[in-house]
């Protein structure tokens, strides 16, 4: 198992400001802090292509790395796709300013091209928003196909990355049941408490997850 230690400063996760946002996907603003682990990712021995971003627990700023991280890897000239897979808090549209009409459940749920359904925010990263939520949000990703998504998402984009919700405890997230890469776990430096985090990552291991790293996010 190899872990990269990684500590990205990064806004609060508590509904980030445009502002803040694309701060987040400048190089000079809080996106600098994202080149190292874009870095640290591409350097792994056959770098992973589709990434499970989840966290110890909720509101340690998941959506955010996701944003900085895809920023940082279309900055180094990588075509890369962040996806909203938390149907119950989604976050994406709100940091961007978008609204939430079209996007993931659009395109799995139709004939639809991922990149009608979602935004650019800067070229060469693909935004996809959840769009519309289902009656039954929990499991219905994997009902609807979002492995098969992501394959086709894979032929075109360098890197995919998938925002995924926690639901209070990492194993119980039905995204991580499709077969993905590998996951970076996230966790905050002053929400989440060490028990908290041991506890999540080893509960991504016992769940057969391939752990490659924890970002550690809000450090001072």
């Amino acid at each position: 198992m190899h872990r990269q230690g990684t500590d990205p400063e990064a806004p609060s996760p508590a509904e980030p400001s445009l502002a803040e946002t694309m701060r987040l996907l400048d190089p000079l603003g809080y996106g600098a802090h994202y080149a190292e682990l874009a870095g640290n990712l591409r350097s792994l021995a056959g770098p992973p292509r589709s990434v499970v971003v989840t966290g110890a627990g909720e509101g340690v700023g998941c959506s955010s790395v996701c944003l900085g991280l895809g920023g940082a890897l279309a900055g180094m000239g990588l075509r890369a796709a962040v996806l909203d897979c938390d149907l119950q808090r989604p976050r994406l549209h709100k940091m961007l300013g978008e609204p939430n009409f079209t996007g993931l459940t659009t395109a799995l749920e139709s004939d639809a091209e991922p990149a009608e359904c979602g935004h650019e925010p800067v070229p060469g990263l693909l935004v996809l928003p959840t769009g519309p939520i289902p009656e039954s949000p929990v499991q219905s990703l994997e009902d609807m196909g979002l492995t098969r998504m992501v394959g086709g998402l894979r032929e075109v984009h360098d890197v995919v990355l998938l925002d995924a919700p926690s639901y209070g405890g990492v194993r119980s997230s039905p995204v991580l049941s499709g077969g993905f890469d590998g996951v970076l776990l996230v966790v905050h430096s002053t929400r989440t408490g060490r028990k908290a985090a041991r506890e999540a990552a080893e509960s991504l291991e016992e769940a057969g997850a391939e752990l490659l790293g924890v970002v550690l996010n809000g450090h001072p």
